[in-house]
């Protein structure tokens, strides 16, 4: 564990989407490194991402609620006072608005985890450009479906106590307990792990 006290421990977006999927993921991830065993999904999420990327280059941002804006990919982003890191999919933005897009390779809806990511990114977004977004968006790969998501103030309370639940686990090196949707287990990289549960 290395010497830092809670307030310096910086959380990644990406721990924050996965403890809310399965906290025990966040655990392994810190405490076994490469333990886990990267999944078929895993690699064709990543390989569908740099196609999309492509494909939404040309598109229009009227979708996003923007007739004009910037468009930065894989935007890395750090703050302190938040707590937080992590990289963007895509930010979109003009002088007065801006919106989160991320890319999932998902046929279903936008659970709790997708809009913890979406708002921890929103989050640093705004104070990384200092300019306000009330929605950022899923984008859906495999039929090309934009999912809006409200970054209102319960899911900013949302992101900041994940981030700090995460923290204080990292803190006292414990195994939090697994995710109760068992399906969820099937395809994890961590399942070889998980011999209690089994």
């Amino acid at each position: 564990m290395p010497d830092v006290t809670f307030h310096e421990l910086v959380i990644n977006v990406g721990d924050i989407k996965q403890w809310a999927y399965c906290p025990r993921v966040v655990f392994y991830h810190r405490f076994y490194g490469g333990a886990g065993v990267p999944t078929a999904k895993m690699e064709m999420g990543h390989a569908a991402q740099l196609k999309i990327r492509e494909l939404i280059t040309r598109r229009s941002l009227r979708p996003f609620g923007l007739e004009t804006a910037n468009r930065k990919f894989e935007v890395w982003m750090r703050d302190e006072i938040l707590g937080i890191q992590g990289r963007a999919d895509l930010i979109v933005s003009n002088s007065s608005q801006l919106a989160v897009i991320d890319f999932k390779l998902t046929g279903g809806g936008v659970g709790r985890n997708l809009r913890l990511q979406v708002g921890a990114y929103t989050l640093l977004a705004e104070r990384d450009l200092g300019i306000p977004a009330d929605r950022a968006f899923i984008f859906r790969i495999p039929d090309n479906e934009i999912l809006p998501v409200d970054v209102n103030a319960a899911l900013r309370a949302e992101v900041i106590q994940a981030a700090a639940d995460i923290r204080a686990m990292i803190m006292e090196e414990r195994l939090p307990p697994p995710t109760p949707n068992r399906l969820r287990c099937v395809d994890c990289e961590f399942a070889n792990l998980c011999g209690d549960i089994w």
